[in-house]
Formats: C-alpha cells, structure tokens, sequence
C-alpha cells in the first residue's frame, strides 16, 4: 500500500474518533454549562420566593394579622409562582406540574422526568414549620440538548461513511492487485506458463509483482530449455541412426543374400561371417561415436592405418566418389573406422549439396610429414555467415537450409570431432555458387 494511501487512512480513522469524541465532549460540556447557568438562576429565583413569603409572614405577625394555613396560601399564590407550600407534613397549596409528595429537605434540588417533561424542584424550610418547594421547566434545555445531539450524531454518521467509502476505494485499490496475483499464480501452475501480472501500481505489490514475472520468466525459459533438449535429443538419436546406416545396409545385404545361397554351404558360411563382422563392426562403430559424443564411457585407441585400404571400402558405400590419390601407401596414426565415417559423411553431405550427376572428388594429398585429404563438390555452396554453424551438432534442426548447403547437422559436427580426435582441423572452405571444399591434415607415423 502506498504510503500517502496509509497516511490518509490513518488520518480519517483519527479524524472520525477525534470528531466523535470531541464533539460530544464539547456538546455536553456546553450543556453542563448552561444547565448549571439555569439551576443557579433557579436557585436564585427560589430564594427570593422565600424570601418574600417569610417577609410578608413577618409582616403579619407584627401586625396582629391572622397567619393561618389559608392566609399563608393565599401569600404564596399571589406571587404567581410555581411552588408547593407545606406545614409539617401537610400540602397547604400547590400549583406544581411535576409530582411531589412530600416536602424536600432543607436546601435540596431534585430534577423529576414525567413524559416529555423535566423538571427541577428545590426545597426551603420557613418559620412557622413551613415548608417551600419551586418548580422549575427544564423540557426546553433538555429538548435543546437532544436536539443538537441528534444533530451532532448524523454528521458523525455521514462523517463515518465518507470514510469507510474512502478506506472502502482504497482496499480496493490494494486487493485487486491481490486477486490478479492470486488468479494469475493459479493459471501458471494450472500450465498456462505466458501469463503475467504486468501491474503498475507504483508501490510494495508492484515490486512483488515484478519478482512474479520475473519468476515466471525464469518458469518458461527453463521449460522452454526443457521442451529444446528433448526435441535436441531427438534429432540426436535420428541424426546418430543415420550414421549406422550405411553398416546396417551392409547387414541387411548379407542377410538377403544368406537367404538366397540355397545350395552352398561355404557360401552359407562365408555370408554368415560377413554378416558377424559388420555386426562386430557396427558394435565397434557405434562405441567410437558415442565416444566421440561424450556419451560412452570407452577411450578411443588409435593405431596405424593404410589409406590404401580405405579406398575400397570408401567406393563400395560411396559409389559417387572418385577418389584421385597419386601412386604409394600413406600410413596415418588413426581408426579406420572413423576415418571412413569421416569421408562418407563428407561425400554424402557433398551429395545432398550438389546436382544428382555432379562429380564428387576425393583428393589425397602427400604434404611431406602429413597427408591432406580433400573432399570437394561443385554444388550451391555455403554463405561465409553460415560455415561455422554447420558444424553445430543440431543444425539439422533446419533440414531444408541443410540439405542446401550441405550440412547434416551431426554429421559434419561428427566429421569434425573425428578431425580434433585425429590432432587436425575441419577446413571448409565455400562460398555461393561455388562449390565447397573441406579439408583434413592427417599426421603420418607408424607402419602396418
């Protein structure tokens, strides 16, 4: 809640308790006053009523006059006064409107209450064993009175709704905010993950709200991450069963051609171990790439290898290559295997790059302690933009960008952490409509 919202709050609840206390003190300290005003006046007013019916009794006795009960009466009622006028304990006279039974004592006030009416009654005892009591009206004063509290207590009412109107808007204000973080978390977690609160309301439950979003940012980034690795996954294992291909087709040959040999054993035989070798080597294959990957727990062991005799089999699973070595046997430190995976890869991605019929050449090259070895394509050609992020392990994630340009995602990426594992470098070297070139330095050493 902002703080000018709790500050005004604040100030209407002191103002409604300070309104109401205070106007009813001064209402009936203003009453207090005029009420002692009036009982003093009163007072006064009585003792001069008995003052002048003692005076006219003096007078009387001096004289000789009679001082009887209906001469003392008389007296009293001619002073038009509203009094009572006792002997002992009888009522000589009375013109009172309030009830009283009996004399007061001495210098006593009462105040009587009859319907609507009040009353204030103040007793004086005389010579004579007389007995005097004056009343006097106090219904306007306590008309007045109520009068002005009822007045006083609508205005503390409409003071008071005011206020709860204004603290009403103002909880408002600050539970809606509340209500929209409360829906909106119960969407999220129901998996609506783009909602969001988004409120601007310039105080604590803005800050809060801005945390939630952030919160729920982070929420559908990480599922975002989650929904990316798993489609990262599946590109894998498609990209990864493409690269057994070419040995499960070399299977699946021998296996129909074991199924067509009715009659020979030996050839029966010869089929079947054919068949046991590329399932061995298929095995082997599949550990060396799941090693390349960081994916299997084996170490790759390399040991010298004839160039020579990757060529056959470099033909036989690519028959569009033409592969141009001059004369003499290279023998590099390395994995057959790996390095057949490297150049088939090439040649297949050269493929898909280029027009069905384009030659596809494969250049070996003796460069002294080293052997270069080139596989080139005349097809469309890779942007300089883009050479880097083909070798990116998903780029296959865009198959149409791929298949034009030459780049199977895992399979350059592959044939490039073959190149790192054999201590040399991927070269592409490719621009638009010219073809593409890529190029592997392999170290010499060792003999077979």
């Amino acid at each position: 809640m902002r703080y000018a919202q709790k500050l005004i709050c604040l100030l209407l609840l002191v103002l409604s308790a300070s309104f109401g206390v205070g106007g009813c003190y001064l209402l009936y300290s203003d009453f207090a006053v005029q009420l002692a005003r009036t009982n003093a006046a009163n007072a006064a007013a009585h003792a001069q009523t008995c003052t002048l019916l003692q005076t006219e009794i003096i007078d009387l006795q001096r004289r000789g006059a009679d001082t009887g009960d209906e001469t003392v009466a008389a007296l009293l009622q001619a002073q038009d006064t509203t009094a009572a006028l006792w002997r002992g304990e009888t009522q000589l006279c009375s013109t009172l409107t309030a009830p009283c039974y009996t004399p007061l004592q001495d210098g006593t006030m009462r105040t009587v209450r009859s319907g609507d009416t009040v009353t204030a009654l103040y007793g004086s005892d005389l010579q004579g064993n007389l007995h005097l009591v004056s009343a006097f009206d106090l219904t306007g004063l306590y008309r007045d009175r109520d009068a002005s509290l009822r007045r006083f207590l609508g205005l503390e009412a409409v003071v008071l709704a005011a206020g709860a109107l204004v603290m009403a808007v103002l909880a408002r204000q600050v539970t809606r905010p509340l209500r929209v973080l409360t829906t909106t978390s119960a969407e999220i977690a129901g998996g609506d993950y783009g909602r969001r609160t988004a409120l601007h309301t310039g105080d604590e439950i803005e800050q809060v709200s801005r945390s939630f979003d952030k919160m729920a940012d982070a929420v559908q980034e990480k599922i975002a991450d989650l929904e990316a690795d798993v489609q990262k996954r599946e590109d894998f294992m498609g990209a990864f069963t493409h690269e057994l291909k070419t040995p499960m087709t070399s299977i699946i040959g021998y296996a129909d051609m074991l199924r067509s040999l009715q009659t020979d054993p030996e050839e029966q035989r010869e089929a079947a171990a054919a068949i046991y070798h590329e399932g061995r080597r298929l095995e082997s294959l599949s550990q060396k790439l799941l090693a390349l990957l960081a994916l299997g727990g084996e170490e790759l062991e390399f040991t010298p290898v004839d160039l020579a005799d990757l060529w056959p089999r470099l033909r036989a699973a690519c028959p569009v290559a033409r592969v141009q070595t001059p004369g003499g046997h290279w023998v590099v430190h390395g994995d057959a295997d790996l390095l057949l995976d490297l150049l088939c890869n090439l040649v297949q991605n050269a493929a898909k790059a280029g027009a069905p019929d384009a030659p596809i050449a494969v250049h070996c090259r003796d460069n002294g302690a080293a052997v270069t070895l080139e596989v080139e394509d005349h097809g469309c050609g890779i942007p300089q933009a883009e050479i880097d992020r083909v070798t990116e392990p998903f780029y296959m994630v865009d198959k149409s960008r791929a298949r034009k340009q030459g780049g199977s995602g895992l399979g350059l990426a592959l044939c490039k952490r073959i190149a790192a594992a054999h201590g040399s470098d991927l070269v592409i070297e490719s621009a638009p409509g010219r073809g593409t070139t890529v190029r592997v330095t392999l170290q010499k050493g060792g003999t077979v």
